[in-house]
């Protein structure tokens, strides 16, 4: 790993949020109608959306909590545990301007649970299994997790089992972000390809799943690793970016749920050829949970590619907009501690 790759991974997650906060809920016709054309530079979101009243240019709870994740990993000196992901997110509960505008369902009811002592992974109706939780809360913080893991895909596993177990403990909410991790996690190394890429994340969905369901923690769903493939082939054929986005929302789909969303990431990558702002872009304006895509998607993408694929701009712009957080000192405190390990 280099540090420009890390850089790239990190500022990709958090541009692709940011880009993808004001289009979020809409279809791709919608998105044409609001904004008179597709959307590539940061945008006052509509009233109608999550991002409603902030600044152009706000993250999301996507990275977010993956600031709040990589400063829980700092002040451990890079140790990771579920006790140390339970404490991000818990601080990241605290965060009254992003957690109170933007925490997902699943997250807001287990970091209510974590705070009474309360157990996060019994159902509240005491039904058997978990597919209302199924949700890709987990899969959009893996990014740091992926520089941790430093190129071994086994680690990415690990720590993504650990960061799910608080909030996202079910077979297929660990297998989607497993497929984003461990994909990430090989797009960091220099012999990546987008072939290895795919392989790593359809390996980390069927890994994710099987200890989901081993551990009797089973949300019933589509299996993600062939979905993953089938979207690779759908945003694969697509002949240009308009078709890309209809095949990928009409075929895959961009639904919050890690069934639609996690493959619509693949999809686009393929469909992309691997660049990273046309990805983002096209995770932009594809519809549906957009943010989350386009983070997710941004930081393989960034850190396949280097920092340098990313305009220095929208870096800038995203850092002075969400300056209550301190991102530049901790990305950069961050990658160096990922590169001394």
């Amino acid at each position: 790993m280099t540090k420009e790759k890390m850089l790239g991974a990190l500022y990709g997650a958090a541009i692709g949020d940011a880009l993808g906060a004001p289009t979020e809920l809409r279809n791709t016709n919608q998105i044409l109608e609001t904004f008179g054309r597709y959307v590539k530079e940061y945008t006052l979101a509509p009233n109608d959306t999550f991002a409603r009243d902030y600044p152009a240019g706000t993250i999301t709870d996507d990275f977010s909590m993956s600031y709040y994740l990589m400063q829980a990993i700092i002040d451990h000196q890079g140790d990771f545990t579920e006790e140390i992901a339970q404490q991000a997110i818990i601080n990241w509960g605290t965060d009254d301007y992003y957690f109170d505008k933007f925490a997902g369902p699943t997250t807001r009811t287990a970091i209510e649970n974590m705070k009474a002592g309360r157990p996060t992974d019994v159902d509240p109706f005491g039904l058997i299994n978990y597919s209302g939780l199924a949700t890709n809360g987990g899969a959009m913080k893996t990014i740091p997790l992926a520089l941790l893991a430093n190129g071994n895909v086994e680690k990415a596993l690990e720590y993504t089992i650990l960061m799910c177990k608080p909030t996202h403990f079910n077979s297929n909410a660990i297998s989607a972000a497993a497929a984003i991790c461990c994909g990430a996690t090989n797009a960091l190394t220099e012999k990546a390809t987008l072939e290895t890429i795919i392989e790593a994340a359809v390996w980390g969905a069927k890994k994710g799943r099987e200890y989901g369901e081993q551990h009797h923690h089973i949300s019933v769903g589509v299996d993600i690793a062939y979905k993953i493939q089938e979207a690779v082939k759908i945003g694969g054929h697509a002949a240009d970016f308009e078709q890309l986005l209809s095949e990928t929302a009409n075929k895959v789909g961009t639904n919050f749920l890690v069934q639609e969303s996690i493959p619509a990431v693949f999809s686009l990558l393929a469909g992309v050829k691997g660049h990273t702002m046309s990805g983002i872009y096209a995770a932009v304006n594809v519809g549906g949970d957009t943010d989350t895509i386009a983070s997710m998607l941004g930081g393989i993408l960034g850190g396949f590619n280097g920092i340098q694929s990313i305009p220095q701009k929208y870096i800038y712009d995203m850092e002075k907009v969400n300056s209550t957080l301190p991102l530049q000192s901790t990305i950069e405190t961050f990658v160096t501690l990922c590169s001394s390990r």
